[in-house]
């Protein structure tokens, strides 16, 4: 594995990497049955994965740490993070191993999906002095719970040197152990489920208010359709209204979708904060910010449009099928914003 001289990382994730296969269908099969599919494609996939993909098209500078096969589908996996300008020199290859796939079936009436789930056999990638060095010099470590050794060692070092841990707390990925680990997270979006789960409460505001108050200095929670809900680090409360789309294609990437565009964002608030030009290559001057006491500087003005920001991109992106493939234009998301 190389190092990462005079290359600045603005977000830095770990979690699983994976080649997702979609299978479009009129309905779902309940026994033995033959369906014409209504069609198919090949995208990339993984949480935070699509999250860096997602960030890098909007313009952060994105590294994943992770392990895979050296196998076609892993080949494919690294091809399409070059496509969305995320770096994988962080990505251990493992010779022998299979690398993830998932095979999702869509149904084409309301865009609701099936995953059927191949995980890659490549052992947990080591932590190494290579990722302290990366994570050290970025603003944002991005982690889902996958890999929990590696991500423990990464949140000490990110705690130490002051770069915002960012978690994503999917649905029906909540368990005890990650209780602690959403504790010390410093942004925490997470789904409805997990909220639910994580608080004991199904009111989604008082839900923020619960995860603002064990730790978090954003915390958020996503609930599809319905949109999105935020305490922001002073405890200010926001409510960002969805953007409604007639139809739904395919859900795949959507809240994914919505912790890429929101870091992107936040990255540029950032970067901006520090008066620096995004793209400066002086690692100096990023190894000596502390990240979090930027983000607890942030204005609500540009934490409400980085929200607006992942709502819109979240909502443009269920529009084709794939978590990463139908990623709208920044100029669609624009309009869309208006």
């Amino acid at each position: 594995m190389s190092t990462f001289p005079q290359k600045h990382i603005d977000i830095v994730g770990i979690g699983a990497s994976t080649l997702d296969r979609f299978i479009v269908v009129d309905h779902y099969p309940t026994g033995r049955e033959v369906q014409q599919v209504v069609s198919s494609t090949t995208d990339g996939g993984g949480p935070v994965a699509t999250a860096l993909a997602v960030a890098g098209k909007y313009g952060a500078r994105t590294a994943m740490i992770d392990s895979i096969g050296d196998d076609t589908v892993g080949r494919h996996i690294l091809d399409d993070f070059e496509k969305y300008n995320v770096n994988t020199e962080a990505i251990q290859v493992e010779r022998g191993a299979k690398s993830g796939v998932a095979t999702i079936l869509v149904k084409q009436s309301t865009g609701e999906r099936a995953i059927f789930f191949e995980r890659s056999t490549a052992t947990e990638p080591e932590f190494l002095d290579t990722h302290k060095q990366l994570i050290g010099s970025a603003y944002i470590l991005h982690i889902n719970g996958r890999h929990r050794q590696l991500m423990r060692s990464a949140m000490a070092v990110a705690k130490e040197v002051g770069t915002i841990i960012s978690l994503d707390g999917g649905a029906q990925r909540y368990d005890a152990d990650m209780k602690p680990i959403t504790e010390a997270s410093h942004i925490v979006i997470v789904a409805r489920d997990y909220a639910e789960k994580y608080t004991g409460t199904t009111n989604l505001k008082e839900a923020c208010r619960i995860i603002h108050e064990r730790g978090a200095c954003i915390a958020g929670v996503t609930d599809g359709a319905n949109g999105s809900y935020f305490v922001w680090p002073d405890g200010t409360f926001y409510r960002c209204e969805p953007f409604t789309q007639s139809t739904v294609v395919d859900t795949t990437g959507a809240g994914d979708s919505f912790h890429g565009a929101f870091l992107a964002n936040l990255v540029y608030t950032i970067n901006h904060m520090k008066g620096q030009d995004t793209t400066s290559t002086t690692k100096h001057d990023r190894a000596s910010i502390h990240a979090v006491e930027l983000l607890k500087a942030c204005a609500h003005s540009d934490l409400e449009k980085a929200a607006i920001f992942a709502s819109a991109v979240a909502s443009l992106n269920t529009q084709g099928i794939g978590g990463r493939s139908p990623l709208p234009t920044l100029k669609s998301v624009q309009e869309l914003i208006g």
